[in-house]
């Protein structure tokens, strides 16, 4: 396990969707959930210092449910935000900077985790 911070290991994210040829606007929008994430838990923060009851937090926060005037962010917007952080956090668990994935149970875990966790791909998927 590593002391990466979330701010770095974003960035590092990041310049791996790009190395996966994924395409600008892939690009920006990731970065525009990162960053949510990144104000909500503070750059700082270290990767590994994120626990299931902060995630649980964040999925109720109006960081995530609301915009900054105070409406509410569209159902889509929301789903895609906590996918994209479920896939930088599988991700990071891949290269070793987190030993567990500190999601909730009820939390959605995708098809990259399954792959990851059955064995059937050693590679962490970035859809």
């Amino acid at each position: 396990m590593s002391d990466i911070k979330l701010q770095d290991a974003a960035r590092e994210y990041l310049e791996h969707l790009k190395s996966q040829g994924k395409s600008e606007r892939t690009l920006y929008t990731y970065g525009k959930d990162l960053e949510q994430i990144k104000v909500y838990f503070k750059p700082e923060k270290k990767l590994s210092a994120i626990m299931v009851p902060h995630v649980s937090g964040f999925l109720k926060s109006d960081a995530l449910l609301k915009l900054p005037n105070g409406k509410e962010r569209s159902e889509p917007t929301v789903k895609k935000t906590v996918r994209v952080f479920r896939m930088f956090l599988i991700w990071a668990l891949g290269k070793g900077y987190i030993t567990k994935l500190p999601l909730p149970k009820d939390m959605p875990m995708g098809h990259s985790l399954k792959a990851t966790t059955e064995g059937q791909d050693d590679s962490v998927s970035a859809d």
